[in-house]
């Protein structure tokens, strides 16, 4: 499933895990900063990683999405990709093309991984060398109804909807799992654009950095 473009509008979200509540408030040029490093996003699908990810871009960086590369691959629309493709060949070829993106990542480019690849033993290790050469893991997630609304799951009363939706609930929770154990910070995008979930990114990866 895609991330959402825009629905992401008004309260902030608290961000969990390591870079939770507690995080200090960032100064206004530190709110300017831009990150040192690669900028990984993982999240459940709708929590915003593609439309956060093109917010986050340095100039002159690229921003990469890692369901459209996979898409393209396959030679399939990225929106009928988990359709049309078997589910093991998907996850194979979006394992394989996730590790190109995470080994051939510069410092300030924005990377949009999402969570399906992240049982892949290969992605983990290469997550571990990017943070090695300076990049940073952000988990992007939202309350349950949001995402299910950003995935078009919260039609009203809708019996046939019933079990999908629960589906879509365990899976929410074992990515979200997964993301929280493998992120050096998280943001919860309810209610925010995905300017101000940018704009909360880089005060915690940024403080983070500071000593």
């Amino acid at each position: 499933m895609s991330d959402p473009t825009g629905d992401l509008t008004a309260p902030t979200g608290a961000g969990r895990g390591r870079g939770g509540a507690g995080d200090r408030e960032a100064p206004q040029d530190v709110r300017r900063e831009v990150p040192q490093g690669a900028l990984v996003l993982i999240g459940p699908p709708g929590a915003g990683c593609r439309s956060v990810a093109a917010e986050l871009v340095a100039p002159g960086a690229r921003c990469r999405d890692l369901e459209a590369v996979t898409a393209a691959r396959l030679a399939v629309d990225p929106a009928l990709a988990h359709v049309v493709v078997a589910e093991e060949v998907y996850r194979q070829a979006e394992a394989r093309a996730a590790v190109e993106l995470l080994e051939g990542a510069r410092p300030g480019d924005a990377l949009a991984l999402g969570s399906g690849c992240l049982t892949s033993p290969a992605v983990l290790r290469a997550l571990d060398a990017l943070r090695a050469r300076g990049g940073t893991v952000v988990a992007l997630t939202a309350q349950a109804r949001s995402l299910a609304r950003r995935n078009g799951l919260d039609a009203p009363r809708s019996v046939a909807l019933g079990p999908v939706h629960r589906t879509f609930v365990t899976l929410l929770r074992q990515r979200e799992a997964l993301c929280r154990d493998l992120a050096d910070a998280m943001v919860d995008t309810t209610g925010l654009s995905a300017s101000r979930t940018a704009q909360l990114v880089r005060e915690k990866v940024v403080l983070r950095r500071q000593p």
